[in-house]
């Protein structure tokens, strides 16, 4: 895992340096040392992507959700959005 994770932050790194300065100030990279669970990204206040961690099924076998925000505490985006909030905070940026 430990190789596979710096790849990828390897890999942003060099997309981020590609970019123009205005786009690269959005991109930000964090790490932290806790058991993955789900890949979570918040494109914005209304979609964001899931996919579980499933060590048996990666990539395309390991189903990614869209969820979009429908504006009730009741719907998963407020859940995810939390679970992400909560990890970023204790993060440390890369």
């Amino acid at each position: 895992m430990q190789t596979l994770t710096a790849l990828n932050i390897s890999m942003l790194t060099r997309l981020k340096a590609r970019l123009d300065p205005t786009t690269a100030e959005r991109l930000e990279l964090r790490v932290y040392d806790e058991t993955i669970r789900f890949n979570i990204l918040l494109v914005d206040g209304t979609t964001c992507v899931v996919q579980p961690y499933l060590p048996a099924a990666r990539r395309v076998d390991s189903p990614t959700l869209v969820i979009t925000n429908d504006a009730t505490e009741a719907g998963l985006f407020p859940v995810f959005a939390q679970v992400f909030t909560s990890l970023w905070e204790r993060s440390t940026p890369v």
